[in-house]
């Protein structure tokens, strides 16, 4: 007797809840509506180009934490580890959520010049490193600028707006180290 009652049961309170269903609007006001444009050439072509620099960035940094011969070359070597690590965890993160495929390595120039400083000691790391990361933060600069200026997303625009100011203090420093 129980089974009986229990079949029709269930069936009633399916279509009870199947009717509901059409009257209930989906939420999607927890759904922000998305304002960014679709991402440029010019903002993929940055977040490649920075990506890249903040993979052989973080190489240098490394080389210069364990060869640089002052505490100052050491202390911009961290400085650029700990920045462009955090940097790049930034951009990989935009990326992914706009479907941006970065590089998996530096560029060639980038590897070569990692290689230069591997095979370089001394007062001649010192040199080359300092010399060689000013160039590379110039040259990143550059790059930057004309995003937050040319970019049309927003999102890729603001994390340039902020990696700019991290590039600035980089130079700064780097150049600092270089008079030194």
């Amino acid at each position: 007797m129980r089974t009986s009652l229990t079949l029709p049961l269930a069936a009633a309170t399916l279509a009870l809840l199947t009717g509901c269903s059409t009257d209930v609007a989906p939420n999607t006001a927890a759904v922000p509506a998305r304002t960014d444009t679709e991402p440029s050439e010019q903002d993929r072509t940055w977040m490649r180009t920075i990506h890249q620099g903040n993979l052989s960035e973080v190489q240098a940094g490394r080389l210069a934490m364990g060869k640089g011969t002052t505490k100052q070359v050491k202390a911009v070597g961290k400085m650029l580890v700990q920045d462009h690590t955090k940097l790049g965890s930034k951009v990989t993160q935009a990326a992914t959520q706009l479907g941006i495929q970065l590089p998996t390595s530096p560029s060639k120039a980038q590897r070569a010049e990692v290689v230069r400083l591997r095979n370089s000691s001394g007062q001649d790391f010192d040199e080359d490193f300092l010399s060689g990361m000013i160039k590379a933060h110039k040259e990143a600069l550059a790059a930057t600028r004309t995003e937050v200026s040319k970019g049309s997303n927003q999102t890729v625009k603001a994390l340039a707006g902020s990696a700019q100011q991290s590039l600035q203090q980089h130079l700064d420093a780097l150049e600092k180290a270089q008079e030194s």
